[in-house]
């Protein structure tokens, strides 16, 4: 299916059409940055959820991770974790869709998981 605004691709992504093609370059655009921050939130989150259980853990018994200070950065970097796990369901199109190809005639999505 080809698409040329934001509302036909709504509409589609709502049918879960097998395949979309966008035409007008701004949308392929702004649906390919999306999906770049959709893959940089998605490493973000391991990321700080990795360093928050390590200093929760704190192996190696470091004093500087003990004080009520560490304890604030660990609530923080937790909580900011948390809340880009739910990042994905803000942009539900690149959530359900991925980038098949970019050609001249426009950006090529696909279901990332085939009914």
């Amino acid at each position: 299916m080809q698409v040329t605004t934001l509302a036909e691709l709504k509409d589609a992504a709502r049918r879960q059409e097998p395949e979309i093609l966008i035409v007008d370059k701004r949308l392929a655009d702004r649906v390919a940055l999306w999906n770049g921050l959709r893959l940089a939130a998605n490493i973000v989150v391991f990321v700080i959820l990795a360093v928050a259980i390590f200093m929760w853990a704190n192996p190696i018994h470091w004093e500087l991770l003990e004080g009520p200070d560490a304890r604030l950065a660990r609530q923080i970097m937790l909580g900011v974790g948390i809340l880009l796990l739910f990042a994905d369901y803000l942009l539900p199109v690149v959530r359900t869709y991925k980038v098949a190809e970019r050609s001249p005639e426009g950006l090529k999505l696909v279901l990332r998981r085939p009914r």
